[in-house]
């Protein structure tokens, strides 16, 4: 068996009867979602699209009539993802007949449109971020045996989803896209277009008709979450969302991913952390601490601005989990640059930490400045970051023991000396740690995914929680 990203290759032979479909109908589907939870998202609103087309969906690759494809694009490295995800795709179904048609869509699509289709013959057609309206029709072409783009401008497809794939408690639930701040680094603008916010009821009634009766952790999805809502009418931002979200039924847990510094105003604060249904987890990516490399950067703000902000979360919430995201070898950045990042990743002590290297992204400013840092050096600077934030994290890890968290329980636990994996407040899915958890308590074996309980905090395992149930 061969298996890349979510789909798997049964075997060397092709089992014809179950990708011939009836006449002038598609056959079974196979989705491949490549990026971010937002991804996620789009993809289970391209399911419901193409399941009210009648068709079903397969994780086969032998089995599938049409593969779609849905990119991310935003960066270099993401695209070489995408790509070496087509050709593996292309390797398996080269001996296929009918040969499945290829769909890619999403962010790759987007920005590079129709040359996708002159560059990777392997692919049949290109849709973009705003795909519905085309989907059907696209589908229905390829499978046809023509190939064809029918990328629009930027713009948020439809996210009229009827599907929630991702199981246990966990709800991703896109509120925007796009967004209109300008960072010189940044492709996402050219990619998804301004911001575009969903009304607050469409949003509510998504959440209520997916909830499937259970109790939920529903996390709040956008590119420019604190934007939320100044695109729309009257009053509605953030805050007001969060409030209508955490009064839903089934909603046990809020999360907010991603919040830029200068929409963390003092009466969100005050909603997070006096909320009990919102989980006082606070993901700022502040990007870098030098005011030279942020102005470089298009972005506002200073370390001694940034300081103040977490400061003022933690007076509010000593228990707040606090999570950014950090940039190297930016044009420009110098010796001292990098050690005012240092002194400043020191001295907040994120509870977690993401660190990148910069990327010269093709068609934004930034790729066209002067002062480029060396590999190497970039490189270094990255290591140095990440050494600093695991000490830190581990000291953090410290301190938690001998607490009681609530947790959701996600898995069993592939370690044979735990039976599940968990995630209290303090982590967000698959970006920040988890909590290895142990049955103890006499009704601790009925747990199972997807349930809410409490956790008395034991120990460590390298940087991740050990925890009883």
């Amino acid at each position: 068996m061969s298996t890349i990203s979510g789909f798997h290759s049964n075997s060397p032979t092709t089992d014809k009867d179950a990708r011939t479909p009836p006449a002038g109908k598609p056959g079974p589907y196979l989705l491949v979602t490549l990026g971010c939870f937002r991804n996620e998202a789009d993809s289970d609103a391209i399911r419901s699209e193409l399941g009210d087309m009648g068709l079903e969906e397969t994780d086969s690759v032998e089995s599938a009539g049409i593969i779609v494809v849905n990119t991310c694009g935003f960066i270099a490295d993401a695209c070489a993802e995408g790509i070496d995800t087509i050709l593996e795709l292309d390797r398996i179904i080269s001996d296929l007949s009918p040969r499945p048609p290829i769909l890619l869509v999403g962010c790759m699509g987007q920005r590079y449109g129709a040359a996708l289709l002159e560059q990777l013959p392997e692919v049949s057609g290109v849709l973009g971020v705003d795909w519905s309206g085309s989907l059907e029709k696209v589908v229905t072409a390829l499978v046809g045996g023509r190939r064809l783009s029918a990328v629009r401008g930027p713009g948020m497809a439809s996210l009229t989803r009827t599907v929630d794939s991702r199981g246990g408690a966990t709800m991703l639930v896109r509120v925007a896209d796009g967004c209109d701040r300008g960072c010189r680094f940044c492709a996402i603008p050219s990619i998804k277009g301004g911001l575009v916010s969903r009304p607050p009821e469409d949003i509510c009634r998504e959440i209520e008709r997916l909830s499937g009766g259970r109790e939920r952790e529903v996390l709040l999805l956008a590119q420019d979450l604190t934007s939320y809502g100044t695109d729309l009418p009257g009053d509605t931002d953030l805050t007001s969302l969060v409030r209508s979200v955490s009064e839903l039924e089934w909603v046990r847990w809020l999360r907010l991913l991603y919040l830029e510094p200068e929409g963390v105003t003092e009466e969100l604060i005050r909603e997070m952390t006096g909320n009990p249904t919102v989980c006082d987890y606070f993901d700022i990516p502040f990007q870098h601490a030098s005011s030279v490399i942020l102005k470089g950067m298009g972005r506002p703000g200073n370390a001694s601005r940034y300081r103040e902000l977490v400061s003022s979360i933690r007076r509010r919430s000593p228990r707040a989990s606090i999570r950014s995201t950090v940039m190297v070898g930016y044009p420009g950045e110098t010796e001292e640059d990098f050690r005012q990042l240092v002194r400043f990743v020191e001295d907040v002590r994120f509870d977690w930490l993401g660190a990148f290297l910069f990327s010269p992204e093709e068609g934004t400013p930034a790729a066209e400045l002067p002062g480029a840092v060396g590999r190497d050096v970039a490189v270094s600077r990255y290591n140095t970051v990440l050494s600093i934030q695991d000490s830190i994290e581990e000291s953090g890890s410290e301190r938690n023991v001998g607490r009681e968290l609530e947790v959701v329980v996600e898995s069993p636990d592939e370690l044979e000396s735990y039976d599940f994996i968990g995630r209290s407040y303090r982590e967000a899915p698959v970006v920040d740690g988890v909590i290895h958890l142990r049955r103890s308590g006499s009704d601790s074996g009925k747990a199972q995914a997807g349930d809410f309980l409490v956790a008395k905090i034991m120990g460590r395992e390298g940087l991740d929680l050990v925890g009883e149930i």
